[in-house]
């Protein structure tokens, strides 16, 4: 039903601008009149793609990341079988924040994801991960919200990845052994 309900729309758009072209184009006698209208209507539904697209890679190269501030070395039993720290062992030590800012960019639709990890016996912060998300323009956004979106990093998990960055396995060699 929404997506007959979109082409419903979409139908009466393209008339409706079909129709004030043509009147334009009648009233003023001008091609040009009538092509700036015809780009009006292309431009309403279409304006903030562009420079959002270009605010998002902005932000993406300024923003987004991994920052670690402090390597710690724990045991090899804070890990999982596949080599990745198991935060959920890792917690007793440790505490993940997170915080999402969905009104970082409104106009172009873009949310900010932050993560931390501090020490929860010294409060020291040991580092954070920031992830964007660009919902697209406003009109995908208010059409599929929800859906279709990008994000950078390009990986999902930059806030699983800095528990990579900061958590490290004790070497546990003798000094100057093998």
């Amino acid at each position: 039903m929404f997506g007959l309900t979109v082409l419903v729309v979409l139908g009466v758009y393209v008339y409706l601008a079909k129709m004030v072209a043509q009147f334009v184009g009648r009233r003023t006698e001008s091609k040009l009149a009538k092509y700036v209208a015809i780009m009006a209507f292309v431009l309403i539904p279409t304006w903030d793609i562009v420079p959002g697209h270009l605010y998002f890679n902005y932000l993406c190269e300024k923003e987004a990341g991994t920052t670690v501030l402090k390597t710690v070395e724990v045991e090899k039993e804070y890990f999982l079988p596949d080599g990745r720290p198991d935060e959920k062992k890792l917690g007793d030590r440790f505490k993940q924040l997170s915080k999402t800012d969905r009104d970082l960019s409104t106009i172009f639709h873009i949310t900010k994801h932050g993560s931390t990890i501090e020490d929860k016996q010294t409060g020291e912060t040991l580092g954070h991960a920031t992830s964007l998300t660009y919902f697209g323009g406003w009109l995908s956004s208010y059409l599929f919200s929800g859906g279709s979106s990008t994000t950078c990093p390009e990986y999902h998990s930059s806030h699983g990845m800095i528990w990579r960055e900061v958590i490290r396995p004790k070497n546990n060699l003798p000094e100057g052994g093998n």
